[in-house]
C-alpha cells in the first residue's frame, strides 16, 4: 500500500464494501451505512469541494464526532486538500483565532456550535475565510441538490503532502499547528499492534479534533473493517456501551479510573461475569488507554472482569502513536506504555525520550522556531522522562517541564507521587506542585465517594490528610508533601481531560 489516505480508504472499501462501518443513534433509533455507502459519500462531498474552488486548501471542521464529520474529513484529505479538525468545546474567540492562524478559507461548522457559526460568518477577523458550510445531518442532501458530482480520488497527492494541522491544546502556552502528512498518518495506522475482526465493534468515546481518537480510533478502525459506533455523550458512556456492545474501546485514564469507582461500589457477591455485562456489554475484551499516565493497579482490576487494559503511548507530533501494548494479556506489561510501533526510533538524551521514523511531523504551522527546538537532526524531542527496559518495553516517569528541582538539587517527577496518591478513594484529582521549595498536594476530592458515604468536610479532611501521611511514611524526607489544598472545584482541562498545570497556582 502506497502511503496515502486515499489508497487506505479505497483498500478497505473494496475489502469490507457490504460490512458495516459506521453507526449511531438518531432520534433513538440506531442508523448504519456501509462502507460502500461511506466511500460514495466521500466521493460526494469531494465532488462539492471540486465544485467550490476548494481543492489544495485548508478547510476547518468544527463540530462533534458525526457521521458527516468523518465523511468531511475523509473527502478533504483524499481530495488533496488539508483538513483543520478545532476542538468544538474552545471558546468561539479562541475558535475565530485559530480560523484565521490556520489561514482556512473553508469552515464546515455544527449547528450545535451556533455562537461560532453566527461569529464565523460575520466576522472580517479570519481575511482567507470565503466560504461556511452547516455540518448537520442533511448536509448531504443539500449537496446533492446542490449539483455536485461525485469525484474520484485525486492523482496530484503526495506522500509528503500535509492532510492536516491538528492544534495542539496549548496547555503550556500558545497552541502550534502540528502539520502531519499523508504518510505520517498513513504509515502511523499501519504500523499500530491491534487485533480487530472485520466487523467487530469499537465504540468512539474521544474528542474526533484528537489525533489519538482521529488516528486509532477511527483511521484504525476503518481501515480493519470495524463497526464504528459514535457514542453521543460521555454521561451515556457505559449506558451506551450497553447498547452497542463493543469488542473493544480507547480512553483516557481519567475514564478508567471513573468507571472502576463504580466497580468497586458493586456488592461483591455479585458474580463478576453479570456485573461486566450490565457495565461494558457481553463482547468487550480490551480497553485502549493513552493520553496520560495509567497506574498498573487498573490494568490488574480490569483483568478480573476479563477485559485487557492495553497502555500506549504518543502525541499530536507523532501521529501520535509512539509505543503501545498488545491486545494479548501476555503482551501487556502493566505500568509500562508497550514497545515502539514498527516505524519508530527511539533513544535518550539526559533522560528524555527522542523519537525518530514516518510519523513525525513536518513541521508546526508557520513557527520555525518552534519547529527547530521540537526537531533536532531529525529526532522529535518528546519532552518525557523515559527508560526502556531489557525487553524494549518503555517507561514514562515525568515531564521534563514539570520537574521539580528542590534547592538542594533533589529532581522530583510530581506525576510519580500524584499517581500513588491518586489510589485513595477519596482523592478524585490530584496535582503536586513545588514553588517556593515547598512540595503541595493540590486535591479535588472525589464528589461519588463523598456523596455514597455522606462524609462531611471534616471527615473529607481527614481521611485526605490520612492519605498524605500515609505516603510520606514511606518516603525520604525531600519527596514528603508539606502543605495540602483541599479544591472546592475541580481543576480546568483541555478537551482530551488533562488537567491545565499551569493556571493551578494561579
Amino acid at each position: 500500500m502506497a502511503h496515502l489516505l486515499a489508497d487506505l480508504v479505497r483498500h478497505t472499501c473494496s475489502a469490507h464494501r457490504d460490512l458495516t462501518a459506521i453507526t449511531w443513534k438518531e432520534r433513538k433509533q440506531i442508523v448504519s451505512r456501509t462502507y460502500n455507502e461511506l466511500e460514495l459519500d466521500i466521493a460526494l462531498v469531494r465532488g462539492f469541494l471540486v465544485q467550490e474552488g476548494l481543492l489544495k486548501k485548508h478547510i476547518v471542521l468544527a463540530g462533534p464526532t458525526s457521521y458527516e464529520w468523518v465523511v468531511t474529513y475523509l473527502a478533504i484529505t483524499t481530495a488533496g486538500s488539508t483538513a483543520v479538525p478545532l476542538d468544538a468545546a474552545l471558546p468561539t474567540d479562541e475558535l475565530l483565532e485559530l480560523v484565521k492562524r490556520s489561514d482556512a478559507e473553508a469552515v464546515f461548522v455544527s449547528p450545535a456550535m451556533a455562537d461560532f457559526d453566527a461569529q464565523v460568518r460575520s466576522t472580517d477577523s479570519c481575511p482567507m475565510l470565503k466560504k461556511t458550510f452547516a455540518l448537520d445531518a442533511d448536509m448531504l442532501d443539500k449537496i446533492r441538490e446542490s449539483g455536485a458530482q461525485p469525484t474520484g480520488y485525486s492523482g496530484d497527492v503526495k506522500p509528503e503532502d500535509v492532510c492536516t494541522i491538528i492544534f495542539t491544546s496549548g496547555t503550556t502556552g500558545k497552541s502550534k499547528g502540528v502539520c502531519l502528512t499523508q504518510q505520517n498518518l498513513t504509515d502511523n495506522v499501519l504500523s499500530l499492534r491491534i487485533d480487530v475482526k472485520p466487523g467487530g465493534v469499537l465504540l468512539s468515546v474521544l474528542p474526533i479534533h484528537h489525533a489519538y481518537c482521529l488516528t486509532s480510533d477511527w483511521m484504525a478502525g476503518l481501515y480493519y473493517g470495524a463497526n464504528i459506533a459514535i457514542n453521543d455523550s460521555l454521561l451515556r458512556m457505559v449506558k451506551n456501551m450497553t447498547v452497542f456492545k463493543p469488542d473493544m474501546v480507547l480512553m483516557v485514564p481519567l475514564m478508567l479510573e471513573t468507571i472502576y469507582k463504580k466497580l468497586a461500589a458493586v456488592d461483591p457477591s455479585v458474580p463478576k461475569e453479570i456485573v461486566k455485562e450490565q457495565v461494558f456489554g457481553p463482547n468487550l475484551k480490551t480497553i485502549f488507554s493513552g493520553g496520560a499516565h495509567l497506574d498498573p493497579f487498573y490494568v490488574e482490576e480490569f483483568a478480573k472482569y476479563g477485559i485487557t487494559v492495553s497502555e500506549g503511548y504518543g502525541m499530536s507530533e507523532c501521529s501520535p502513536t509512539i509505543s503501545m501494548n498488545g491486545m494479548d494479556p501476555d503482551e501487556v506489561v502493566p505500568g509500562s506504555v508497550g514497545k515502539p510501533v514498527a516505524n519508530v526510533e527511539v533513544k535518550f538524551e539526559n533522560g528524555e525520550l527522542l523519537v525518530r521514523g514516518t510519523s513525525v511531523m513536518k513541521e508546526y504551522y508557520q513557527m520555525p522556531e518552534e519547529t527547530a527546538e521540537a526537531i533536532q537532526d531529525g529526532w522529535l524531542h518528546t519532552g518525557d522522562l523515559a527508560y526502556q527496559d531489557e525487553n524494549g518495553y518503555l517507561f514514562i516517569t515525568g515531564r521534563v517541564k514539570n520537574l521539580i528541582i528542590l534547592s538542594g538539587g533533589e529532581n522530583i517527577s510530581p506525576e510519580e507521587i500524584e499517581n500513588k496518591l491518586a489510589l485513595d478513594p477519596l482523592i478524585g484529582e490530584v496535582v503536586v506542585t513545588g514553588k517556593n521549595n515547598v512540595l503541595t498536594a493540590h486535591i479535588y476530592p472525589d464528589q461519588d465517594v463523598i456523596e455514597f458515604k455522606k462524609l462531611d468536610e471534616e471527615t473529607v479532611a481527614a481521611g485526605i490528610q490520612k492519605a498524605i501521611d500515609d505516603f510520606n511514611q514511606k518516603q525520604p524526607g525531600y519527596r514528603r508533601l508539606t502543605k495540602v489544598d483541599i479544591r472546592k472545584e475541580p481543576f480546568v482541562k483541555s478537551s482530551t481531560r488533562k488537567i491545565k498545570r499551569a493556571l493551578i497556582e494561579d
